[in-house]
């Protein structure tokens, strides 16, 4: 699997990983235009913030995880999106996706993971002189959900800690500080 920036063209598949993923893990899913009007809100910034996996296959390609040989580039996976929200408590940098079902289990949802929380590294740098000077954390946080068995797992592998916060039905929001 490969891990690279979001195209406009990957985003009929991230509708239909979106919505595999929702009915997978019990969670409302956002309809189509919904999830097509969050994706491209300018706000977020999705090609510079969000991130897929493909599927291509490391035996047919030798250029190793930068870069893919001419028309050889896979099925989209999974996707992830960083977003930053401030409020009295923190600097949040939340990191929302999905792993299409069957590709979970094949590590896609960790390199989601840490590739965002590499990218809330980098997006963090811009305020964090700014937080310790306000004397508040700035925090990697994810929404991975209840039915999963392995999103406690993988949440552990990343350092980050379930909170008691509320979140959307079937989903548990993870932290840990940057």
């Amino acid at each position: 699997m490969r891990i690279r920036n979001l195209r406009p063209e990957h985003i009929p598949s991230l509708v239909r990983i979106q919505q595999a993923a929702a009915l997978a893990d019990g969670v409302a899913a956002m309809s189509e235009a919904d999830f097509v009007a969050w994706l491209t809100d300018p706000e977020l910034d999705a090609e510079a913030n969000a991130f897929v996996i493909t599927d291509d296959d490391d035996e047919l390609n030798p250029w190793g995880q930068g870069e893919t040989l001419d028309g050889l580039s896979g099925e989209v996976a999974g996707y992830t999106l960083v977003q930053l929200r401030r409020d009295e408590q923190g600097y949040h940098l939340l990191c929302q996706g999905a792993v299409e079902p069957e590709y979970r289990r094949q590590h896609g949802g960790r390199i989601l993971l840490v590739g965002a929380m590499n990218h809330a590294r980098h997006l963090a740098a811009d305020f964090e002189f700014e937080a310790e000077a306000e004397g508040i954390p700035v925090y990697f946080e994810a929404l991975l959900p209840t039915r999963d068995p392995g999103a406690a797992s993988l949440a552990a592998k990343c350092e980050m800690l379930p909170t008691d916060e509320p979140a959307p039905e079937g989903l548990r929001l993870y932290r840990r500080e940057l």
